[in-house]
C-alpha cells in the first residue's frame, strides 16, 4: 500500500490500516475478470507536494463531510466509500 500510494501521488505513507474488501467483476477484452477491491486508511498530516502520477488523473483533498460517493465512477468504489463514511473513526 505504501509503495502504491507513493507511485500514484508522491506521498510517503508511514502508517496504513486495512479496513475491508469488496468483491467485484470488471469487463475486460470481452470477458469478466473477478477481482477483490481492498480498502485502507492511510492518515497523513500534510498533502503538500502531492502530484497525480502513474494511474492517478488528479488529487482532490476534501474534509470527510464533503466526500460524495456518487462522485466516484466505479460501483465497487462507491460502495466502499459509503461503507467507509458510515464507519466511525
Amino acid at each position: 500500500v505504501r509503495r502504491e500510494v507513493q507511485e500514484e501521488t508522491g506521498l510517503r505513507v508511514e502508517r496504513c490500516e486495512y479496513l475491508f474488501s469488496i468483491p467485484n467483476i470488471y469487463p475486460y477484452s470481452g470477458f469478466e475478470v473477478h477481482t477483490l477491491d481492498l480498502f485502507f486508511r492511510c492518515p497523513l498530516d500534510d498533502f503538500a507536494g502531492a502530484t497525480a502520477a502513474d494511474d492517478a488523473a488528479e488529487i482532490i483533498v476534501l474534509p470527510q463531510e464533503q466526500i460524495n460517493p456518487d462522485d466516484f465512477g466505479l460501483d465497487s468504489i462507491r460502495q466502499g466509500v459509503r461503507r467507509y463514511l458510515s464507519t466511525p473513526l
